[in-house]
């Protein structure tokens, strides 16, 4: 969806209206795309990564040096933190929330959400 982001960020910044984006929407009509990962995801590389780390220093000890900086686990908590609850918004989404009535969006998606009901299929 990154190409198709700037491509609708593109026509924004050149005078398109959101309304005409829409309707031609390039998304799927998806307006949100959910996280990349789950929190379990991001735990289970920062534990790789600790264990790559713990073996270097391992290693380093066993050679009579001293261990570096956990290196490793630092990197991949900085790659990976908050990739759990970033989701991916529409241009268009984005623009409408942060107009006026975007607080009619938050309130409409929070009701939603307050009263979902799991059990129910379609």
């Amino acid at each position: 969806m990154g190409s198709d982001y700037s491509k609708v960020q593109d026509a924004l910044a050149s005078g398109a209206e959101p309304r005409m984006l829409c309707a031609t929407c390039p998304w799927d009509r998806f307006c949100i795309e959910p996280p990349s990962m789950t929190r379990a995801d991001i735990d289970r590389h920062i534990e790789e990564a600790t264990k790559r780390d713990e073996e270097t220093a391992a290693k380093a000890r066993a050679e009579g040096k001293q261990p570096g900086m956990p290196v490793g686990v630092l990197v991949t908590a900085m790659t990976f933190s908050g990739r759990d609850t970033a989701a991916s918004v529409c241009p268009v989404f984005a623009l409408r929330l942060r107009s006026s009535g975007g607080r009619r969006i938050v309130d409409a998606l929070r009701s939603e959400m307050t009263t979902w009901d799991d059990e129910v299929t379609a």
